[in-house]
């Protein structure tokens, strides 16, 4: 049930002493550890610190693509989608999380489109060979949605942002319509 419904509660919280709202905001606060990072972002830090943010990113993503690298080469050739899959949603996952608290969508696409780079250039022959089953379709459903949500975040730019991505977001577009990506891919 959300504060909203629950109006006589609003009342009373509303009608506290400032003081007492504030003890009570300290409070709600430090139980949630993302809106503390959000709070300490957007109250305490300035541009050099989002450049910091975005780098710590990248390294986290070639950490997290050199180990990736190591397991998906010891997977029989079946299993490597289903692999890159699983590795490919944890580098989402810290590109959510940055971009959760930031808010920054330029960098946020920056992120984005460094992932499927990266997949696309090391696993090339993933996409080129002819896959059939579960894990290659699975695989190719998942990398469909991630090109569209990317698109959604580039169409939301500024023009001017749009075209220092334009380059990137055809690349990745011109090798989805020439790989099994195709068949995916419905926008």
């Amino acid at each position: 049930m959300t504060l909203n419904q629950q109006t006589e509660l609003k009342e009373a919280i509303l009608n506290q002493s400032q003081k007492e709202k504030d003890k009570l905001l300290v409070r709600l606060i430090n139980k949630d550890k993302k809106l503390m990072e959000q709070l300490h972002f957007l109250l305490l830090e300035n541009e050099d610190d989002l450049l910091n943010r975005i780098q710590k990113v990248k390294t986290q993503l070639e950490n997290l693509f050199e180990t990736a690298q190591k397991f998906i080469s010891r997977k029989k050739t079946d299993y490597k989608h289903k692999e890159l899959t699983a590795w490919l949603k944890s580098a989402s996952g810290l590109v959510n999380e940055y971009a959760a608290i930031t808010k920054n969508k330029e960098s946020e696409l920056d992120l984005r489109l460094l992932i499927l780079e990266e997949a696309f250039d090391t696993y090339f022959n993933l996409y080129q060979n002819e896959s059939s089953g579960f894990k290659s379709d699975a695989h190719f459903t998942y990398v469909a949605a991630r090109i569209k949500a990317i698109l959604t975040i580039y169409q939301k730019l500024h023009e001017d942002l749009q075209f220092e991505y334009r380059d990137r977001i055809n690349h990745i577009l011109d090798f989805s319509n020439t790989s099994q990506l195709k068949e995916y891919i419905d926008f």
